[in-house]
């Protein structure tokens, strides 16, 4: 039987809307869910405001937590971020708020959770900051965001949040500047988790330069799919993408992403075109995926040192409070006089220092 991706318009964060929309969403795709416990996985990348687009927006949350509760649920709510707490990151995205006043259990994801795993990866043992077995139901709910280093950061790449902190940057590390390498160990960690819902948050997301310092975009949509790899695919599809990004190109090789139907919630199209074949004419991809995605591995190593972006630091916005340097995973930054400096030699091009920065003072040039 073919999947579903269930897609519906809202242009702000009403709650009563995205209420609706999921109750839909569950009768479309035959979601049932009573007296379960249950992990709601958000975006909590870092420390920013709801109007920033960084993480999942609290109202997203809320509304997800009332219809849990409607279904007498157990709910709790974790994620582990690059670097700050997940407590520091739930009070400054105002989900702290939704988590006091709802009763939700917050789960800091410290663990040292062992999963062997064998799956497209070359990668057979992966530490886990929560076991996903302690839990009846994952609902997986990414941002739409870019990402220097996908393309796009969606319901698959989300779940990489499993991994701890710190633990992050080992992987980046291994995988290096292969980008099909880290798309690879992205879909075997998604499938260890394999979370039971996906609701992405596009009301608000980000283009260009994402996860943190793109450009915000009322975009004005929600899906849902009990398949993260279908709904992916649908959302790259939407933004008009001419080509599969990492996750999706292999996924797609790997038969991950089947047959599958896009139904909407509302009669006239999202955007502008025909219905079903809907996209967005001005979405703007990193500048990363401009000149290295999907060129040949041997001509990427040729042309690398002339056309693959670089991370370069902006003295007069950065405050030298050294978080690119704590989550580089090649050792590439050090500071010098005051100043911090880039070794090119070693930096492996994963933009983790672009992505962490939380004064948006690092840029891929």
């Amino acid at each position: 039987m073919a999947g579903k991706v269930v897609i519906g318009r809202c242009k702000t964060y009403d709650t009563d809307k995205i209420k609706n929309f999921i109750y839909k969403g569950f009768e479309e795709i035959d979601f049932k869910i009573v007296k379960s416990k249950v992990l709601l996985k958000p975006n909590l990348l870092s420390a920013n405001p709801p109007d920033k687009a960084v993480t999942t927006h609290p109202e997203f949350i809320r509304a997800i937590s009332e219809i849990l509760m409607d279904y007498s649920c157990d709910v709790y709510i974790g994620d582990s971020p690059g670097f700050e707490s997940t407590g520091k990151v739930l009070l400054h995205s105002g989900i702290m708020d939704v988590v006091k006043s709802h009763g939700l259990k917050v789960i800091p994801f410290n663990q040292k959770v062992i999963k062997k795993w064998q799956g497209i990866s070359p990668y057979r043992e992966f530490t886990l900051g929560e076991n996903p077995d302690d839990y009846d139901i994952i609902i997986n709910i990414p941002k739409l965001k870019t990402h220097a280093m996908m393309g796009l950061t969606l319901g698959v790449k989300n779940t990489f949040g499993f991994i701890p902190s710190f633990d992050k940057a080992k992987w980046h590390l291994r995988a290096g500047r292969d980008r099909m390498l880290f798309a690879s160990l992205l879909i075997d960690i998604h499938n260890i988790v394999k979370p039971s819902l996906t609701i992405i948050d596009g009301i608000v997301g980000m283009d260009g330069d994402g996860p943190s310092g793109g450009r915000v975009r009322d975009l004005g949509f929600m899906a849902l799919s009990r398949n993260a790899f279908m709904l992916d695919h649908a959302i790259e599809k939407m933004v008009g993408l001419p080509y599969l990004l990492p996750v999706s190109a292999l996924a797609s090789q790997h038969r991950l992403i089947g047959d599958y139907e896009v139904t909407h919630d509302v009669s006239s199209p999202l955007m502008g075109g025909d219905r079903g074949r809907e996209t967005f004419s001005d979405f703007q991809l990193p500048a990363t995926m401009n000149t290295d995605w999907n060129l040949p591995q041997l001509v990427k190593r040729i042309l690398s040192s002339f056309f693959i972006k670089k991370p370069k630091i902006n003295s007069h916005i950065c405050k030298n409070c050294k978080v690119c340097i704590k989550v580089c995973p090649a050792g590439a930054l050090s500071e010098s006089q005051e100043t911090l400096v880039f070794d090119y030699k070693k930096c492996i091009r994963c933009y983790c220092c672009q992505e962490m920065c939380p004064e948006g003072a690092i840029r891929v040039v």
